[in-house]
Protein backbone atom coordinates (compact mmCIF):
# COMPACT_ATOMS: atom_id res chain seq x y z
CA UNK A 1 0.00 0.00 0.00
CA UNK A 2 2.91 2.48 1.11
CA UNK A 3 4.56 1.43 -2.75
CA UNK A 4 0.95 2.82 -4.27
CA UNK A 5 0.80 5.71 -2.36
CA UNK A 6 4.67 7.00 -3.05
CA UNK A 7 3.64 5.88 -6.91
CA UNK A 8 0.27 7.80 -7.33
CA UNK A 9 1.83 11.01 -5.31
CA UNK A 10 4.98 10.75 -7.70
CA UNK A 11 3.20 10.54 -10.93
CA UNK A 12 1.58 13.73 -10.05
CA UNK A 13 5.14 15.18 -10.39
CA UNK A 14 5.77 13.76 -13.27
CA UNK A 15 5.25 17.04 -15.84
CA UNK A 16 7.57 18.34 -18.32
CA UNK A 17 9.66 21.86 -17.55
CA UNK A 18 7.60 23.81 -20.31
CA UNK A 19 3.80 22.01 -18.11
CA UNK A 20 5.66 23.35 -14.78
CA UNK A 21 6.65 27.24 -15.65
CA UNK A 22 3.54 27.36 -17.56
CA UNK A 23 1.83 26.76 -14.51
CA UNK A 24 3.75 28.78 -12.46
CA UNK A 25 3.32 32.05 -14.93
CA UNK A 26 7.21 31.51 -15.84
CA UNK A 27 8.20 32.17 -19.32
CA UNK A 28 4.62 33.81 -20.02
CA UNK A 29 4.85 37.25 -22.54
CA UNK A 30 3.99 40.17 -21.26
CA UNK A 31 1.92 42.64 -23.43
CA UNK A 32 1.57 45.91 -23.20
CA UNK A 33 -0.78 46.17 -25.91
CA UNK A 34 -3.71 44.66 -27.58
CA UNK A 35 -5.51 45.45 -30.61
CA UNK A 36 -9.49 45.21 -30.54
CA UNK A 37 -11.48 44.55 -33.94
CA UNK A 38 -15.03 45.17 -33.35
CA UNK A 39 -17.19 43.80 -36.08
CA UNK A 40 -20.13 46.24 -37.27
CA UNK A 41 -22.95 44.03 -38.48
CA UNK A 42 -22.84 45.48 -42.54
CA UNK A 43 -18.86 43.34 -42.21
CA UNK A 44 -17.25 46.31 -41.32
CA UNK A 45 -14.37 46.18 -38.82
CA UNK A 46 -13.08 48.89 -36.30
CA UNK A 47 -9.36 48.79 -35.50
CA UNK A 48 -7.97 50.14 -31.93
CA UNK A 49 -4.99 49.71 -30.42
CA UNK A 50 -5.66 49.78 -26.24
CA UNK A 51 -3.15 49.14 -23.03
CA UNK A 52 -3.41 45.89 -22.21
CA UNK A 53 -4.45 47.33 -18.52
CA UNK A 54 -7.10 49.49 -20.58
CA UNK A 55 -10.64 48.84 -19.01
CA UNK A 56 -13.37 46.86 -20.81
CA UNK A 57 -14.88 50.53 -20.54
CA UNK A 58 -12.77 51.90 -23.03
CA UNK A 59 -13.13 49.55 -26.00
CA UNK A 60 -17.37 50.42 -25.26
CA UNK A 61 -16.13 54.67 -25.18
CA UNK A 62 -14.02 54.25 -28.13
CA UNK A 63 -17.27 52.47 -30.12
CA UNK A 64 -19.55 55.26 -29.08
CA UNK A 65 -17.06 58.20 -30.40
CA UNK A 66 -16.96 56.34 -33.52
CA UNK A 67 -20.38 55.98 -34.25
CA UNK A 68 -22.86 58.05 -36.92
CA UNK A 69 -25.08 58.39 -33.84
CA UNK A 70 -25.95 57.34 -30.27
CA UNK A 71 -27.36 54.01 -30.46
CA UNK A 72 -27.98 51.42 -27.65
CA UNK A 73 -25.49 48.30 -28.20
CA UNK A 74 -23.85 45.56 -26.84
CA UNK A 75 -19.89 43.79 -27.72
CA UNK A 76 -20.31 40.25 -28.07
CA UNK A 77 -16.86 38.06 -27.40
CA UNK A 78 -16.57 34.57 -29.17
CA UNK A 79 -18.40 31.83 -27.51
CA UNK A 80 -22.13 34.49 -27.60
CA UNK A 81 -20.87 36.23 -24.50
CA UNK A 82 -21.59 39.74 -23.92
CA UNK A 83 -19.17 41.89 -22.26
CA UNK A 84 -20.33 44.65 -19.59
CA UNK A 85 -19.27 48.27 -19.81
CA UNK A 86 -17.37 48.14 -16.67
CA UNK A 87 -14.02 48.04 -15.10
CA UNK A 88 -12.82 44.83 -16.08
CA UNK A 89 -9.18 44.93 -17.40
CA UNK A 90 -8.91 43.74 -21.37
CA UNK A 91 -6.13 40.89 -20.16
CA UNK A 92 -8.67 39.69 -17.86
CA UNK A 93 -11.38 39.65 -20.02
CA UNK A 94 -9.17 37.35 -22.75
CA UNK A 95 -8.59 40.20 -25.24
CA UNK A 96 -4.60 40.56 -24.81
CA UNK A 97 -3.18 40.34 -27.28
CA UNK A 98 -5.51 40.64 -29.69
CA UNK A 99 -9.72 40.02 -29.71
CA UNK A 100 -12.48 40.49 -32.50
CA UNK A 101 -15.38 41.33 -31.11
CA UNK A 102 -19.18 42.10 -32.37
CA UNK A 103 -21.20 44.77 -31.93
CA UNK A 104 -24.75 43.78 -32.21
CA UNK A 105 -27.89 46.16 -32.09
CA UNK A 106 -31.17 46.32 -32.26
CA UNK A 107 -31.37 49.29 -34.50
CA UNK A 108 -31.40 48.44 -38.37
CA UNK A 109 -30.38 50.70 -41.07
CA UNK A 110 -29.42 50.42 -44.68
CA UNK A 111 -26.17 52.71 -43.92
CA UNK A 112 -23.32 51.96 -41.88
CA UNK A 113 -23.26 52.69 -38.01
CA UNK A 114 -19.65 54.34 -38.36
CA UNK A 115 -19.39 58.43 -38.07
CA UNK A 116 -19.11 59.73 -41.69
CA UNK A 117 -15.35 60.75 -40.93
CA UNK A 118 -14.20 56.93 -40.33
CA UNK A 119 -16.44 55.76 -43.46
CA UNK A 120 -13.82 58.35 -45.44
CA UNK A 121 -11.08 56.08 -44.06
CA UNK A 122 -12.06 53.07 -45.15
CA UNK A 123 -10.14 50.72 -46.42
CA UNK A 124 -9.72 46.66 -47.85
CA UNK A 125 -8.68 44.37 -45.51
Amino acid sequence: KQWYQRRVRGSETLRTKMMRDRDAGIGMRIYHYTVIRVRFPDGIYLQGTFSAHDTVESVFKFVESSLRHPVTFSLIIPGSTALKSDTTLLKNAGLVPSGVVSLSTSETTEFTLLSDELVCKLSEM
